[in-house]
């Protein structure tokens, strides 16, 4: 079932994409999980009839540290800390001088990143087991922070840039159920969260990127957008082993000097995707 799940998201690259979590077997068990080193398929909704839709292939570690466990009033209750790391290094971030930048893939960067660094607190709650049905169902909250890196090559470009690099800072909580069915881990989880988005780029190239067929006299002329945006969203996802479905919606808005930028802070942004997770080794810590 696991390798059908995986090979499904490698067919719907192109189609498909959403933020790389942390493995759900290590979120609904984390005094056994410990460490992990998987890899990850998907790919863009947005991206399907375009030659920019990246496909993904990504390259995670992953570490939960156990902090603290107790039993009170019938739950047993684990908090934990969770460290992360994610390469991507076959992502193809170039932009044709004759292409607009699609802001979606600007927005929803979880795709596209070059590098991802993040940490997880969780607290996850559990009934002790008294029965065949009990102990199955866990439920968790939990608070989260992603450093994200996606750096834009430029073709062609008119002003000899060649290029610019997007930094994002995500953080907020998430919160939700876990349950073991049949064997495997279904759950639904509600995230609500703050984007921060900030261009590293000194000159005009970020403006080229989303010119059509810009021409030097279009740059000179042309007003400097903002270099800061802060968004607020809400991310809903359901994890089934290592495959998730999730449904994201985020509204951005400028910080700072500069102009407005059409397309990001004019609309509210909207994302359907999924990702599978298969793990290439782990570490387990022994019953």
């Amino acid at each position: 079932m696991k390798n059908l799940l995986f090979a499904l998201s490698l067919l719907l690259s192109g189609q498909l994409f959403a933020q790389h979590p942390t493995p759900v077997d290590m979120l609904f068990n984390p005094t056994e999980n410990i460490f992990q080193f998987s890899g990850a398929g998907g790919g863009n909704l947005y991206g399907l009839f375009k030659a920019s839709g990246a496909a993904s292939g990504v390259l995670a570690l992953d570490a939960n540290y156990n902090l603290k466990e107790k039993v009170a009033n019938g739950r047993k209750k684990i908090n934990t800390v969770a460290l992360n790391f994610k390469v991507h290094p076959f992502i193809n971030t170039l932009l044709e001088g004759r292409d607009s930048l699609d802001f979606r893939k600007l927005a929803f960067q979880d795709n596209d990143f070059r590098l991802q660094f993040g940490a997880r607190y969780t607290m996850l709650s559990e009934k002790e087991k008294k029965g065949l049905l009990e102990g199955n169902s866990k439920r968790f909250a939990q608070a989260f922070i992603d450093v994200i890196v996606v750096p834009y090559q430029i073709e062609e470009s008119v002003s000899n840039q060649t290029g610019f690099t997007s930094l994002s800072l995500n953080m907020g909580g998430k919160f939700g159920i876990l349950r073991k069915i049949m064997g495997g881990t279904f759950g639904i989880t509600a995230n609500p969260q703050l984007d921060l988005l900030f261009i590293l780029d000194q000159d005009m190239a970020f403006e080229e990127a989303f010119l059509k067929d810009p021409t030097a006299n279009q740059l000179a002329n042309m007003q400097a957008s903002a270099r800061a945006f802060a968004a607020a969203g809400l991310k809903i996802e359901v994890p089934l082993n290592d495959f998730m479905l999730t449904f994201d919606v985020r509204r951005y808005y400028k910080l700072g000097e500069g102009a407005e930028l059409e397309g990001l802070t004019d609309r509210t942004l909207f994302s359907v995707g999924g990702v599978a997770m298969g793990s290439i080794f782990s570490k387990k810590k022994k019953k």
